[in-house]
């Protein structure tokens, strides 16, 4: 089975899964890097990253001074002042492209992934299974369409309970399973089939971003697991009913607040 990372040019997930296929003699065969810049936000989203970036704030981990003033860089320099800055501090994740090209890994280039250019990239390789690691829009056709080609994800919460953004605070609160979902994606958003569920059990001093961190460094291992089951014809892929589950709306900072404590309360009682 041949796959491929969807990702973007510096994406710590796909390196890290990259590695993780490579080390277990199972190397990717392509990687498709989107390079267009999505520029406009809907309310929704807007208000997630606001209540996120006060949360972070209220547990001391608000924006560097150099995250403050590159804010304030023009979008056009933006990258650039970025890229530079993680070079000279030493911070700098490996480009995504020299990782695979260290690995005799093709790589290619699209403004958007839901393009004609990305499928008929991905059909050239003979790809069969994309694993989503980062973009910068919904995956839409005409990739959902394709023949012989499946795109994976991994979703930070147990699905169908807990769809959408705020997935995991929202599974804290209702004190169900946590962990990550791989699935397949389909028109609807974590609506697709899903492959398996990884249960990650909180430990001791985590709050909401640790936790989320850690769910995070398991992705690449659910991505191996998730290639090879199906491979192996291991998995069966379960349909998810519609009505089964709940699409959640971003939590207000209050909200994250009171998942972060009711976490903090969970580990406190073993």
């Amino acid at each position: 089975m041949k796959a491929a990372i969807l990702c973007r040019e510096f994406c710590r997930t796909a390196l890290q899964t990259l590695r993780y296929f490579g080390e277990r003699g199972t190397p990717l065969s392509l990687v498709v890097i989107e390079t267009g810049q999505r520029k406009k936000f809907s309310g929704t989203e807007l208000d997630f990253i606001k209540a996120h970036q006060e949360f972070e704030r209220i547990l001391g981990r608000g924006p560097s001074i150099f995250r403050r003033t590159l804010a304030r860089v023009p979008n056009g320099l933006r990258n650039e002042f970025s890229s530079l800055y993680k070079k000279l501090s030493g911070k700098s994740d490996q480009p995504v492209a020299d990782c695979a090209a260290e690995n005799s890994i093709p790589v290619v280039r699209v403004e958007r992934h839901s393009s004609e250019e990305a499928r008929r990239l991905l059909e050239e390789h003979g790809i069969e299974t994309g694993l989503l690691t980062r973009s910068s829009w919904l995956i839409k056709e005409p990739l959902l369409s394709m023949c012989n080609f499946r795109l994976v994800n991994v979703h930070p919460a147990k699905l169908p309970e807990h769809r959408s953004l705020d997935s995991l605070p929202w599974s804290i609160i209702s004190g169900g399973p946590i962990g990550l979902t791989v699935h397949f994606i389909d028109k609807g958003v974590d609506t697709g089939p899903v492959l398996l569920f990884r249960e990650v059990k909180p430990l001791a001093g985590d709050d909401l971003i640790r936790l989320r961190e850690r769910i995070d460094s398991l992705i690449p291992e659910a991505f191996y697991d998730a290639v090879t089951g199906l491979q192996a014809g291991l998995l069966e892929p379960v349909e998810q009913s519609p009505e089964a589950g709940v699409h959640h709306r971003p939590m207000t900072v209050e909200e994250l607040v009171e998942a972060d404590r009711a976490l903090r309360k969970m580990t406190e009682n073993g």
